[in-house]
């Protein structure tokens, strides 16, 4: 083990000669860098390990190649860096690699490697690391939707974030996150493949792209993905997380559309279904060519709003069973910060309604019931 140890600090030698040679290092903290090497080395190169001894050795690293930057930026020096950052960088994968391979279990582990990678490694070696981890772990639907994103992001490769979304639900074929974020992504790439486009008319160029295809700068992609996911996932629920995703994207009218259709015509029992429509009346600008500008044609236009607003919930009070009704309203006035401020009275009006007492009473038996007095 002796051996080994000294061949490892020996590896070190030539980036800790170039710290003292440019001056970032002195012969002294040199020497105390060895000195701790050597101690972090034979902690993890003993036949009993531990992983608290690589976390050490890495969180040692990481100290050191922050310290150089520091130092770097104070003097005002930025060569030598293949010879140096690089090297140290490599040594820390290698620890990692170590680690994950006899803590393959530990997913904090692995995000440690990622986060690594992500500030100090290569797109390539980062792209390597999440392979692996999925590989291991691929029963975290999260994993699978942070790898994607980073690829779709940081790696600017929608290909690469597709493919990992496809073989996650082969996984996990029925996870509702994982077809919101696969969702949102294809929107978000026939979004950026618009502008895009956009700036290539602007600036006069012929560009050959299979990419900037009419289907999918329409988003027929996420298309796709919605009515493949409503499919196999039921409930108002999701179908109103898709539609509040695809409402982010102004292009994508007509998919919204469809979306809020299907959500009135698959869900007309659910009262989240009824409850959605009718808060849509609240954000529903007027249709007219002039928009209210004084005070008083603002109070009409919102009066106007709250009685369409209302009209829906009275016509769910007479549609829907009341015992249902009720169990929602309860919910949904424990929970005011989630609503439109003006919803308040709008929803004591549709309780008033469903309880047949004014609206007063039920004000008092509700604020008696929170506070424990019922």
């Amino acid at each position: 083990m002796a051996e080994i140890i000294q061949e490892r600090i020996e590896d070190r030698l030539p980036e800790l000669e170039q710290l003292e040679r440019i001056g970032l290092f002195s012969h002294a903290e040199i020497k105390a860098i060895i000195k701790k090497a050597s101690d972090l080395e034979y902690k993890i190169q003993r036949r009993t390990l531990f992983k608290e001894d690589f976390i050490n050795y890495v969180q040692y690293e990481i100290n050191l190649l922050e310290l150089i930057q520091r130092r770097r930026t104070r003097i005002g020096y930025s060569f030598k860096k293949d010879e140096i950052e690089n090297s140290i960088v490599h040594r820390v994968q290698g620890v990692f690699q170590r680690a994950s391979a006899k803590w393959k279990d530990d997913v904090q582990l692995w995000l440690s490697y990622v986060a690594f990678c992500k500030k100090w490694a290569t797109k390539t070696r980062l792209s390597k690391v999440f392979s692996a981890m999925l590989a291991i772990h691929s029963n975290k639907p999260a994993l699978w939707i942070m790898a994607a994103k980073w690829e779709m992001e940081d790696r600017l490769s929608s290909e690469s974030a597709r493919q990992l979304f496809l073989r996650a639900l082969r996984f996990h074929p029925e996870c509702p996150k994982l077809y919101k974020e696969y969702f949102r992504m294809e929107l978000m790439h026939a979004e950026k493949l618009r502008k895009e486009k956009e700036e290539f008319e602007k600036a006069s160029m012929d560009v050959e792209n299979p990419d900037y295809s009419e289907e999918i700068l329409k988003g027929e992609l996420a298309w796709i993905i919605y009515k493949n996911s409503v499919s196999i996932i039921k409930g108002a629920e999701f179908h109103v997380s898709l539609l509040s995703i695809a409402q982010l994207f102004d292009f994508a009218k007509d998919l919204q559309k469809e979306i809020y259709d299907d959500l009135q015509a698959l869900h007309t029992d659910d009262p989240l279904t009824w409850d959605y429509v009718a808060r849509r009346e609240l954000e529903i600008e007027s249709q007219t060519e002039e928009q209210p500008t004084t005070k008083q044609a603002k109070a009409v236009e919102v009066g106007r709003k709250e009685e369409r607003c209302c009209a829906v919930y009275e016509e769910a009070v007479k549609t829907l069973p009341t015992d249902l009704w009720m169990d929602y309203m309860k919910e949904e006035l424990n929970h005011p910060l989630g609503r439109p401020e003006n919803c308040g009275q709008i929803y004591w009006r549709a309780m008033k309604m469903l309880q047949g007492e004014s609206a007063e009473a039920f004000v008092a038996k509700h604020a008696m019931h929170q506070t424990g007095h019922l």
